[in-house]
């Protein structure tokens, strides 16, 4: 701030001339440019010095320096069930990506292929190439009347390197000091040439490759703690019961291994067993290539043209376990969404004379299909583009600009899928031979290629005016006004035996539809008093199928000390239109939602996993599978789309200080609340599975009885501990329908510390110092039933209540060295007051009995060192060390480990 802000102070005092040399600039949340980089909205400006030292390969991983986002959206990686594996998006104050607008030099760029969960539209950050960055400015207040749709958390504005000159290449290459884990690598290459002031043109080119090595469990687990396998995963690393080539079950009873089990192999309680560890994949390869282009010409003085292109292409390679046969005595389930019904599957016994079957008898069967391992590959590719061009230039006192452009995107994710005909019939008939030798063509036969395709596209026009109005005795009235068209198209299709439910428990979707976007924009800057200035902006928006929307908004800053304390603040009303997937869906979402506690069974599951960990090798096996199946439950599920929604909306405030006492130190302080109402939403699963019984719930939810291996698995507890009297309640969850409502109110506040300051001189150097601090106040739903919002989530699972970085780097002659410091603080186990029975602390202690291991998420410190020597020419060389300390991640009895070894990564950049 104090730079900018002291040159336009200069401004008033200097010869006229002088004033007219200096530029103003837009600044993010704005249409108006100005001298003054500090408006009335709160905005956080990374640098590229900056995001060289946080040691960040990726945009992503840049947004995760910002206390402000979310670091629990949406990756690329380990989300291969996700309906938009490959991907990465950004959310800021927790409302999602939805609610997150990011742009490219302050225009849209293209949504990802595939929705998020088939629903939510975003940008896939990881499609922008992070060497093309000049810096990211994260706007921290709402921006609907200035951006319209999307913006109601914030906008985080990616900005590029422009007038560059020159040819610049780099790379790095990072890895873990476990050498098998969080090894990437990237190379880039920039070009510049032309001058504008003395060749009137200039043209950047960028390319940027990237590549992220995957790892299995087996290469992970001596990283894991001691106390998950004993706590949370007692199976983890141990061989698979589904297994190769398998064990026969009569009735519901593991009775023997099939002829041909390896003795090395056989556990010891005499069952088959695989060590597939190293099958596992928990961390996914992935390559990227990022390219941009841009030029700018001056056509004449007062007229520039300007164009940009951009192409991502990603491709992330998830790998599944080949698929296994288990628990004999149940049916597979899934939604048709065609039909609109649940299909079940009774799993395959084969024959007594089956040449595998010892029994005599038709037997089950517990096996894993490893013919052809190569199969089981899952890659999701995708590509994206955005070109545009325009015309800016001056005309007496205002200055326009016009664009038209495009964007586009495609993406697919395949894999295959158990044919629920072929598959089922091959294993009765004998057709497949069980651990024998089976053909290419009958593999191809029972297990058939699908996938998950998509496509967007967007044609834009947009034309902006911005200048000075007339004066006031305080100074000039600026104002702004524009005009955008938009034509959305979007389409998302599962394969046809996907959408025909001809594979096992596979969930579709069809989403296809276009739109037409239009709006238009004005904004005024006036200087009511000396210091005191508003800015108050409205936009009008116009979707197809939707009445129009006014969005405004109003900001005030004052300079009660002129480059010493500002005061601001901003009101403003915000708004997301519905977007293509929903409402427009022709297929209803089908799926599952995973890691859902069961109610009527988590209690009864706990108790039988307790008791079978005390048994013989196969309990063991048996107990997390008797545990998930009522406390980690995959319920199949359709979430319909809505052409009758409404428009979320929102409303948001933010009032602060930014205060320099001194030269080379600024602090500011903001608190902002952000209230979303009439979202676009299902309900939540926990929420109506807490309420089954109650009337309008009761008809969402489908169960089927008690199960024979639900029964099997009661029996031997009660065989082991005969005191304990288990029994089931309800049988499994089969289905629950949905669909898309405005009904949710979502609250979020908190506050922002930002400072940064520098001291030094010839002899020390330079100190450069900086904190910045998110400290939530308030995350909260509304509960519809009550007309009330519920608890606050602040503190809980996934919401810490504080995100801090401290950042202290020092630059001597040709050395710059520096040190990162993030932390969190801690977390309950419970996401909110619908699971605090099972996990609250008491609730925890009680269930798990984890003795020596806390039952909440403590708080975790990480530290972060950058080291970069310039002394050669043209050379910069970099090393950055990530978790120094080699801190683990914190203890959590709920989730899955989260391996965060110290890595260390190293940089070469040269410029000719």
């Amino acid at each position: 701030m104090f730079t900018v802000v002291a040159m336009s102070a200069q401004a008033q005092t200097a010869p006229a001339q002088a004033v007219q040399q200096l530029e103003r600039v837009e600044v993010t949340g704005s249409n108006i440019k100005r001298l003054a980089a500090e408006t009335a909205s709160p905005v956080t400006v990374v640098s590229r010095t900056e995001i060289k030292q946080s040691g960040a390969n990726t945009v992503r991983q840049i947004l995760d320096t910002i206390t402000s986002t979310s670091t629990n959206e949406l990756t690329d990686n380990g989300n291969s069930s996700s309906f938009a594996a490959g991907a990465t998006g950004a959310s800021l104050r927790g409302l999602g990506k939805g609610a997150t607008l990011v742009l490219l030099n302050g225009r849209r760029v293209a949504y990802y292929a595939l929705a998020d969960g088939a629903k939510e539209t975003f940008v896939n950050v990881d499609s922008i190439p992070a060497d093309a960055i000049e810096r990211i400015e994260v706007l921290k207040d709402g921006a609907s009347a200035v951006y319209g749709s999307d913006a109601m958390a914030g906008v985080i504005n990616i900005i590029t390197r422009k007038d560059y000159q020159g040819v610049g290449i780099s790379a790095n290459y990072q890895t873990g000091t476990n050498p098998s884990l969080q090894k990437q690598a990237t190379a880039s290459v920039v070009g510049g040439f032309g001058n504008m002031a003395k060749d009137r043109f200039n043209v950047l080119l960028n390319a940027e490759f990237y590549k992220r090595e995957g790892y299995t469990l087996a290469d992970a687990l001596s990283s894991y703690a001691p106390y998950y396998k004993q706590i949370v995963s007692p199976a983890l690393g141990d061989p698979s019961l589904v297994s190769y080539p398998g064990n026969l079950f009569k009735g519901n009873a593991r009775t023997k291994p099939v002829a041909g089990c390896p003795t090395s192999q056989l556990n010891a309680a005499g069952a088959c067993t695989t060590d597939v560890n190293a099958l596992n994949q928990i961390y996914d390869p992935a390559k990227r290539v990022n390219l941009f282009a841009s030029g700018r010409f001056l056509v004449s003085e007062a007229v520039e043209a300007f164009a940009e292109a951009s192409y991502s292409k990603t491709q992330t390679d998830y790998l599944a376990l080949p698929f296994g046969l288990s628990a004999p005595g149940t049916q597979y389930k899934w939604f048709d969404g065609n039909s609109k019904k649940v299909q079940l599957v009774n799993k395959p016994l084969i024959a007594a004379n089956n040449p595998a079957n010892s029994l005599g008898v038709p037997a089950g069967l517990e096996y894993r299909f490893m013919d052809d391992l190569s199969m089981w590959s899952e890659p999701a590719e995708a590509s994206q583009y955005r070109v545009q061009a325009g015309l800016k230039g001056t005309f007496g006192n205002w200055d326009w600009e016009t664009v038209i452009g495009r964007t586009a995107a495609e993406g697919e994710k395949n894999g295959v899928g158990a044919h629920r005909v072929d598959f089922i019939n091959a294993v009765s008939s004998g057709e497949y031979k069980i651990g024998g030798s089976n053909s290419a063509e009958l593999l191809n036969r029972m297990f058939r290629q699908h996938g998950l395709n998509g496509s967007n596209s967007t044609n834009y026009i947009d034309a902006k005016l911005s200048g000075e109005l007339f004066s006031l005795p305080a100074g000039a009235v600026m104002g702004a006004f524009g005009l955008e068209h938009r034509e959305e198209s979007v389409l998302i299709k599962s394969t046809e035996n996907v959408l025909n439910a001809e594979l096992i428990g596979r969930g579709s979707v069809w989403i296809e539809g276009d739109r037409k976007l239009d709006a238009a924009f004005a904004e005024v800057e006036a200087p009511l008093f000396k210091g005191l200035t508003a800015n108050a902006a409205v936009r009008y928006d116009k979707a197809t199928g939707f009445d129009g929307h006014m969005s405004p908004k109003l900001g005030l800053r004052y300079e009660v000390l002129p480059q010493m304390l500002m005061l601001r603040g901003t009101l403003s009303e915000g708004f997301r239109a519905p977007n293509i997937p929903e409402t427009l869906g022709k297929v209803g979402l089908t799926g599952f939602f995973n890691r859902t506690v069961d109610p009527k069974r988590c209690e009864t599951a706990t108790k039988i996993r307790d008791i079978l960990k005390k048994g013989n090798a196969n309990d063991v096996q048996d107990s997390t599978d008797a545990f998930n199946s009522g406390c980690s439950v995959s319920v199949p599920a359709m979430i319909s789309a809505n052409p009758n929604v409404k428009p979320e909306l929102s409303r948001s405030a933010t009032i602060g200080f930014v205060f320099d006492p001194v030269k080379n130190l600024s602090i500011a302080v903001d608190y902002y609340k952000i209230e979303r109402r009439d979202e676009i939403s299902y309900r939540d699963p926990d929420y109506v599975l807490a309420r089954e019984g109650d009337a309008g719930y009761k008809d969402l939810i489908a169960r089927v009885p008690v199960s024979s291996t639900d029964q099997a698995r009661a029996d031997r507890a009660n065989q082991l501990d005969p005191t304990a009297k288990v029994s089931w309640a309800a049988g499994e969850l089969v289905t629950l329908l949905l669909q898309y409502e405005n009904f949710g109110k979502t609250e979020s506040s908190g506050i922002d510390l930002d400072i940064k300051g520098q001291v030094g001189n010839a002899e020390f150097g330079t100190l450069r110092l900086g904190l910045t601090s998110t400290y939530a106040l308030t995350a909260r739903e509304w509960d519809i039933d009550a007309n009330t919002y519920r608890p606050n989530r602040v503190g809980l699972r996934n919401t810490p209540r504080l995100r801090s970085i401290f950042s202290v780097a020092w630059t001597k002659y040709d050395w710059t060295a520096g040190l990162r410091f993030n932390y969190t603080s801690g977390t309950k186990l419970n996401n909110d007051e619908t699971d605090e029975s099972s996990w609250s602390e008491a609730a925890c202690q009680k269930r798990l009995n984890p003795g020596a291991y806390p039952c909440y998420i403590d708080s975790y410190l990480r530290t972060d060192l950058n080291v970069s020597y310039r002394g050669f020419k043209g050379l910069t060389l970099g090393l950055n060390i990530g978790n120094v300390m080699n801190n683990p991640a914190p203890v959590n009895l709920r989730d899955t480990y989260s391996i965060r070894p110290r890595t260390i990564k190293v940089s070469a950049e040269y410029r000719f």
